[in-house]
């Protein structure tokens, strides 16, 4: 079954992005900076999205973590994804399957499951993914869109989203301390290269 953006917004309510939010256990580089505190507000809000984790490659300090929101029908994903077939050394990341409309839901479902591994979002992004879920239910697809158009209200002018988007924490530069960042290829792309395997 193929979904359609009206009918999941009849089937799932919002979200309620600001109930969720919470403090973040480092302190902040920036605590006077008004980007930073929301985006501090912000960060637990991701942790019950579904996500692929691939863990950072190196043995190094506390790993920088970032979230990209992706698709496999997203050309700049698929330039990422081809860039860094091997991952990054100091860079968890993150990957939340960001649904299209009349996207497969037997694919995206699979693709949400806990268990999702590194080598399946290879596989979802190269086109090669063969397996499908049983499952047509579009109750993911709706928590997914609908945290995203919250988090396009808080964090990007305009509200327009796009794949691919970024969001990260990584430590600042004094002990103990966390810096926050968020947005497109463009914002994100120096700190991808940066930590390449």
């Amino acid at each position: 079954m193929d979904w359609d953006r009206r009918d999941l917004l009849k089937a799932v309510p919002a979200l309620g992005l600001a109930a969720l939010a919470g403090p973040v256990s480092a302190a902040l580089e920036q605590p006077d900076d008004p980007i930073q505190q929301t985006l501090a507000r912000f960060w637990p809000t991701l942790k019950p999205l579904p996500q692929i984790r691939a863990p950072a490659q190196g043995a190094g300090a506390t790993p920088v973590i970032m979230y990209m929101f992706t698709n496999t029908n997203c050309v700049i994903c698929q330039a990422v994804h081809r860039k860094f077939p091997s991952g990054f050394r100091d860079l968890e990341m993150r990957y939340v399957i960001y649904p299209w409309e009349g996207e497969d839901l037997h694919v995206l479902n699979y693709m949400w499951r806990p268990e999702t591994t590194v080598a399946d979002y290879d596989a979802y992004m190269m086109r090669r993914l063969v397996a499908r879920s049983q499952s047509d239910d579009i109750r993911t697809a709706g928590q997914v869109v609908t945290f995203v158009r919250g988090m396009a209200k808080q964090l990007i002018e305009g509200d327009v989203f796009g794949t691919p988007f970024f969001l990260y924490a990584a430590p600042g530069k004094a002990p103990g301390t966390v810096r926050f960042g968020a947005g497109d290829i463009s914002t994100a792309g120096e700190l991808l290269d940066a930590h390449g395997v």
